[in-house]
């Protein structure tokens, strides 16, 4: 009898699977989205203002239009950042604006609510060269690449946050892949790299696909942005989220709101008034190079 409950008990399971269930998502509230990345590049900096979009929507984010966005630095300097278009693009262009050793402040307001944050503007190594070698055909590969390698050294006698990014042909490579975050310019946060060059794989791009490799001829560089401690983790949290957003990881991924962000928002906003983003002001050092054929040149460290 037990057996003839259990086999009537697994053909009902196994039938009830196959029931359609449709959910309706409920729709969260908008909310403002902050893209704001300064440095002391003699470039316009720009902040970027949108509004969140539904998670399951498949459409461009609207934009955000503030009435005032500005930034003040620790010496009471004030930067102005406009958008005549009212397209969410806020910028400011005149001469540098980041300088080593300040607390800047980021003050956004619209109708009622202000929104702010800070950034320490933190030192950077210099660049001294680039190096590059050629890196055959590797498994299931058409061709070969160049591998690029930065030579550079960390600051010693404190623990220092970088963001190294690449540009090939004066565009810089956003791949997942390419998102390149160190501590003393190692790919660990112990500490054993102050003062040290540079070592793979922070150092080193070894070689795209085979539809963005690099040869002769490409200009490739390295930009190294000083960045603080809470912007590493900030960018830590985007990479894992990017890596759990698909297949299994995607089980055990986080909602992606749940990044954290730097943006105060007013203490009498209800939630869905409440900005999410990140402020930050780096320092930045680079170097270029147009690749050319030089017999003996070789990367410090070995590629493989």
């Amino acid at each position: 009898m037990k057996k003839l409950f259990l086999g009537i008990l697994v053909l009902f399971v196994f039938y009830s699977c196959e029931d359609v269930i449709t959910v309706e998502p409920e729709l969260g509230k908008t909310q403002l989205s902050v893209d704001a990345f300064l440095n002391n590049k003699n470039e316009p900096q720009v902040i970027y203002l949108k509004k969140t979009k539904q998670f399951f929507e498949d459409v461009a984010q609207e934009v955000f239009v503030a009435d005032s966005v500005y930034v003040r630095d620790s010496r009471d300097s004030i930067y102005v950042f406009e958008s005549p278009l009212n397209d969410g693009v806020y910028s400011w262009d005149d001469s540098v604006m980041v300088s080593e050793g300040r607390t800047y402040e980021l003050v956004i307001k619209a109708d009622s609510f202000t929104y702010t944050a800070t950034s320490y503007a933190n030192s950077v190594p210099q660049i001294d060269s680039l190096n590059w070698q050629y890196v055959p055909a590797g498994l299931g590969q058409e061709n070969g690449s160049y591998a690029i390698e930065l030579v550079a050294r960390d600051l010693a006698g404190q623990f220092d946050y970088y963001w190294i990014r690449f540009l090939k042909n004066g565009v810089y490579d956003t791949r997942l892949a390419g998102l390149n975050i160190s501590v003393d310019g190692t790919f660990s946060e112990t500490g054993q790299g102050d003062g040290k060059l540079f070592i793979p794989p922070i150092s080193t791009l070894v070689a795209y696909n085979v539809e963005d490799s690099i040869k002769l001829g490409d200009e490739v560089a390295y930009e190294i942005w000083s960045i603080s401690p809470q912007t590493f983790s900030f960018w830590q949290e985007v990479s894992n989220q990017a890596i759990q957003g698909g297949g299994i990881g995607a089980l055990f991924a986080t909602p992606t709101s749940n990044i954290r962000t730097n943006i105060t928002s007013p203490s009498n906003a209800e939630l869905e008034d409440n900005a999410v983003g990140w402020f930050s002001t780096s320092v930045v050092s680079s170097a270029s190079q147009v690749l050319y054929d030089k017999d003996g040149e070789k990367l410090s460290f070995d590629p493989n």
